[in-house]
């Protein structure tokens, strides 16, 4: 029997990577298998950096932008992330309120840290899922 591993908490790690700046939020918008590397997946992380005055916004925008770019080359025993694309921004998108806030998008592709021998595409794919009990 083939065992996939699950997939790591992409979603923690780059807030661990993130969570020392004041104002700064992330979270998933998506996560989709690629078609023909089944074991990767993309995620869509969005991130907001909230600070008055707008400037000070910006900027930890695009601080955090530089962690981001930086995240294929941050040790991560869990899994391994292979591709990063900034898509959105940071752009201008000022709260409800008004307050300021500056958005930005990235897909990043992850998987689980490889562990014993490969395993065949097709034995994998037969082998449907596998749950953790």
């Amino acid at each position: 029997m083939v065992t996939v591993p699950a997939q790591p908490d992409l979603e923690a790690f780059v807030w661990r990577q993130l969570e020392h700046l004041a104002g700064v939020t992330c979270f998933s918008v998506a996560a989709v298998p690629m078609p023909l590397v089944p074991w990767q997946v993309a995620h869509t992380i969005q991130i907001d950096a909230r600070a008055k005055p707008k400037a000070s916004a910006w900027d930890r925008a695009e601080e955090a932008r530089r962690i981001v770019w930086a995240l294929p080359e941050v040790p991560w025993p869990q899994g391994v992330i292979s591709y990063v694309q900034v898509e959105e921004g940071p752009f201008w998108a000022p709260d409800d309120d008004g307050s300021p806030r500056y958005v930005m998008r990235a897909q990043i592709r992850v998987h689980p840290v490889p562990s014993g021998p490969p395993v065949p595409m097709a034995e994998a794919r037969a082998a449907g899922p596998v749950r953790e009990e």
